[in-house]
C-alpha cells in the first residue's frame, strides 16, 4: 500500500483535479470550490494541502501552457506517485462504497 493513505478529502480531490491537466493555483482552487460543500475553501488551506502533496512527492511545480499571459502563476502537476496514490486511494474508497451497499446504506447502482 501506498504510504500516506487513506488521503484527507481534499488531498484526493486535489489529485483528482490534477490528474489530467495542470491547474495553476487559483484554477484549482476555483474547481474545488465547485464542489458541494466546498463554497467556501480557504487558498490558505488549499496551498497547505498542495506543500503536504508536494513533501510526499506527489505534486510537483510546472512550467504551465507556453501561452498563459500571466507569468505569476504558479502551475502544479500530478507525479507518477501521486497518480499511483490517487489509484490507491480510489480502489479504497470502491470498496467502502461496496461495503456500504453490503450493509445496504446506498441504493444499488441503475441497471441500463
Amino acid at each position: 500500500m501506498t504510504d500516506g493513505l487513506p488521503l484527507t478529502d481534499l488531498a484526493f480531490n486535489i489529485l483528482v483535479a490534477l490528474t489530467d491537466e495542470e491547474l495553476h493555483g487559483y484554477a484549482l482552487i476555483k474547481r474545488l470550490r465547485e464542489q458541494e460543500g466546498r463554497e467556501l475553501l480557504r487558498t490558505g488551506t488549499v496551498y497547505a494541502a498542495l506543500a503536504r502533496l508536494g513533501d510526499q512527492g506527489w505534486v510537483v511545480d510546472s512550467e504551465g501552457p507556453a501561452d498563459d499571459e500571466d507569468p505569476r502563476r504558479r502551475y502544479y502537476r500530478i507525479t507518477a506517485a501521486g497518480l499511483a496514490a490517487a489509484r490507491a486511494e480510489a480502489a479504497r474508497l470502491a470498496d467502502v462504497l461496496l461495503e456500504a451497499r453490503r450493509k445496504r446504506l446506498l441504493a444499488e447502482p441503475a441497471r441500463g
